[in-house]
């Protein structure tokens, strides 16, 4: 615990969300790879792709103090 405190809350927050789409896209990949993806499973993975992408570009806008 007191790691994550010395590295602040922002760092870590921002390394749990990442995590977490990471897990998104390897689960995401893992079903493509096992069956034959249809035209909503696709475009789940543009959409979460496109949200992802959108925070990313938000942030890169708008940095931390």
């Amino acid at each position: 615990m007191r790691r994550f405190s010395r590295l602040g809350l922002f760092r870590v927050a921002g390394a749990t969300l990442a995590l977490a789409w990471l897990t998104i896209l390897a689960a995401f990949a893992y079903a493509a790879t096992i069956g034959q993806p249809d035209y909503k499973s696709i475009g789940a993975v543009v959409f979460a792709l496109g949200i992802a992408a959108a925070c990313f570009l938000y942030a890169w806008r708008e940095p931390a103090p």
